[in-house]
């Protein structure tokens, strides 16, 4: 049924059928690695010229795909790493000097 409106659509040129295709085909097109490869299984799987099934727009699909997944594994460790080591509140305890300070000033530059 999906096989069928996909190849469908991908003969009309509907828009975001490449992102379609990548959601039924993510296992298959992680294995085969390459957009090259993915387009010639993916030819023949939907029975489609292989001229009709556009590269570069195959190849920003999982270009965006991959980047979407990157910023998820980022996110959780992230999440994660901030659960594991908890904030440090503790505030400094730096003596500013005051103009009212009765401390001598000592010079930075030594004369010779």
């Amino acid at each position: 049924m999906y096989k069928e409106f996909i190849r469908k659509d991908l003969l009309d040129n509907g828009y975001g059928v490449y992102r379609k295709i990548l959601e039924m085909y993510r296992e298959q097109m992680a294995f085969l690695e390459t957009p090259a490869r993915f387009r010639r299984w993916l030819a023949g799987e939907l029975d489609v010229p292989l001229e009709k099934i556009n590269l570069s727009s195959l190849n920003s699909a999982l270009q965006q795909q991959r980047k979407k997944d990157k910023e998820k594994i980022q996110s959780r460790s992230i999440t994660a790493h901030a659960q594991v080591e908890p904030v440090n509140n503790k505030a400094e305890a730096f003596p500013f000097s005051k103009p009212s300070s009765t401390d001598k000033k000592q010079p930075r530059i030594n004369e010779l």
